[in-house]
């Protein structure tokens, strides 16, 4: 009895042991694992630091011209692009099909380094290529057999490894065009097929659109291409704003949980940067299109913790101009609602208009330089900034 009673006891303090040996081995895993994302936050904020002390030097060297220039993503034109961006150095020019459709892929590659040539700080070089439906290249036979196909059709076919390989194909084939910067992947959830973003969306499952941007923004991140989710706060069952002025009567809870998924794993992966559309979202600001009001970038900025760039939709489309028909005033708005890119096709006369606004105390150079340190931190990112 007494050998029994040992016995237990030896099984007692060896249990305790290991026991407490366990509760050690998990407190220095969970001590381990804090460290490192300590370690791993400490060094991105740094990294940020960085960049925003060496940015800040190349702002400070910069005109006021020439920081509200870095502000216009303009619509490519069609004649003296060069001479254009010469005088006024703008961010970005943006391409659509009618210029790729009579030119050839060298006559494309010998432009893009033209324009980057002429640029005091590297330009965006910019295309809708999604797939499918927006093809603005690859739909012409001298530059792809046959065009990229919509996220739908390669998701069905061949699962995330089809989204993974379609999106590092066209990341490559942008590259080797000279282009540099994708407005895409769509981060719209519609709601059935007879939505407008229907046949652009990969899914009406908003898990899976979420899946869809993270393995996107990631892809194009590793291959050094900007991409830029679109369209927030998301179209959903909403109409086409290219047309008219579009009312959009969803519940905020609706909007904060099911629609801004996409947009919260597309933050939370990195994306450089997100495209606000022009819908009147009447349950952030019932009076202004998403573009053009502070409540709605306010809370891309502060609820979301976006603090990336963002980038207007074209400020051409119907529901900006049926809106306000003064393009200058549009302009002024919204850079004023928190927009750090304006995405247009009057890229001469909103650059004078936003210029004027400064000048006049309108907007402050304050505002400005927030904005201008945003896009010269992202261009540094994938190497247009030398410094």
């Amino acid at each position: 009895m007494t050998r029994y009673k040992k016995s237990m006891q030896r099984r007692r303090i060896i249990s305790v042991c290991v026991a407490l040996l366990l509760v050690a081995a998990i407190l220095f895993g969970l001590i381990s694992g804090i460290s490192h994302a300590v370690r791993s936050v400490r060094t991105k904020v740094e990294t940020r630091r960085e960049y925003n002390a060496s940015m800040e030097a190349v702002l400070d060297k910069m005109s006021l011209e020439e920081k509200v220039g870095q502000m216009i993503l303009a619509y490519q034109p069609a004649e003296d692009a060069v001479q254009t961006q010469k005088k006024y150095q703008f961010g970005g020019y943006v391409f659509f099909a009618k210029y790729f459709k009579n030119n050839t892929p060298e006559q494309v590659v010998a432009d893009m380094a033209e324009y980057q040539k002429v640029s005091k700080v590297g330009m965006l070089l910019a295309v809708d290529e999604e797939g499918g439906k927006i093809n603005r290249i690859s739909k012409y036979r001298q530059y792809r057999d046959e065009p990229f196909a919509g996220a739908r059709d390669i998701f069905n076919g061949g699962g995330w490894d089809g989204i993974v390989a379609d999106t590092k194909e066209k990341a490559a084939f942008l590259k080797i065009l000279g282009l540099n910067t994708c407005l895409a992947p769509v981060a719209d959830v519609p709601y059935e097929e007879k939505n407008y973003m229907y046949d652009r969306a990969i899914s009406t499952d908003p898990e899976e659109v979420a899946d869809y941007v993270e393995y996107v923004t990631n892809e194009y991140k590793a291959a050094k291409v900007l991409s830029c989710l679109k369209h927030y706060p998301g179209y959903g069952n909403a109409g086409n704003s290219h047309l008219t002025v579009i009312e959009d009567a969803r519940e905020r809870q609706v909007l904060d949980t099911r629609d801004s998924m996409p947009f919260q794993a597309g933050i939370a992966a990195g994306t450089p940067m997100i495209m606000v559309n022009h819908n009147i979202v009447n349950a952030y600001d019932a009076k202004n299109p998403a573009s053009l009001s502070k409540a709605v970038h306010d809370v891309l900025r502060n609820e979301l913790g976006f603090d990336g760039v963002i980038v207007s939709d074209g400020l051409e489309m119907n529901g900006v101009t049926k809106f306000v028909k003064d393009s200058g005033k549009a302009a002024i708005m919204a850079v004023k609602a928190g927009n750090d890119i304006l995405c247009t096709g009057t890229p001469v006369e909103q650059y004078e208009a936003v210029l004027a606004a400064v000048k006049d105390g309108t907007i402050s150079e304050e505002r400005i330089d927030e904005s201008v340190l945003r896009i010269l931190n992202m261009k540094k990112a994938i190497g247009l900034l030398e410094t």
